[in-house]
């Protein structure tokens, strides 16, 4: 039996809804964001990180580790943006692409820890103070 080493993430649309888990058999890590599938495909557009991901019908699959951390915090940081105007987004992308591994990796714990405990509202609070901390919120 051939076990792969490879990082495989799994982000499923639904609706207006995305739930975005570590591999297909565990339960999500996030669920429930408001994020929608064409905003997720122009952050990876954006990203020019087409040859790291796979479709399928219901989502897609996230082959690189950094990619699917980057995906978590956005995602988490649309659910909670009340106003998401196009220099905001840019914004938002911008400051995410920056982040060192190091940054993305607390950011991603955070959401995560955040969403296990409190929910979409404690996670709204961790993207609030990250777009805050970057400048993209002021």
């Amino acid at each position: 039996m051939n076990i792969s080493a490879e990082f495989r993430g799994f982000v499923m649309f639904k609706g207006d809804r995305t739930y975005i888990k570590r591999d297909v058999f565990g339960e999500a890590e996030v669920g429930r964001l408001k994020a929608s599938r064409e905003d997720v495909f122009e952050f990876i557009k954006g990203a020019n990180a087409s040859s790291k991901i796979k479709q399928t019908k219901s989502g897609l699959w996230v082959l690189d580790e950094t990619l699917y951390k980057q995906l978590v915090v956005y995602a988490a940081n649309l659910s909670s943006m009340k106003k998401k105007t196009s220099l905001r987004l840019l914004k938002l992308t911008e400051a995410i692409r920056k982040l060192d591994e190091y940054s993305l990796h607390f950011w991603y714990t955070e959401v995560v820890g955040r969403c296990r405990k409190g929910g979409l509202r404690a996670i709204g609070r961790v993207a609030r103070a990250l777009r805050v901390l970057y400048g993209v919120d002021k």
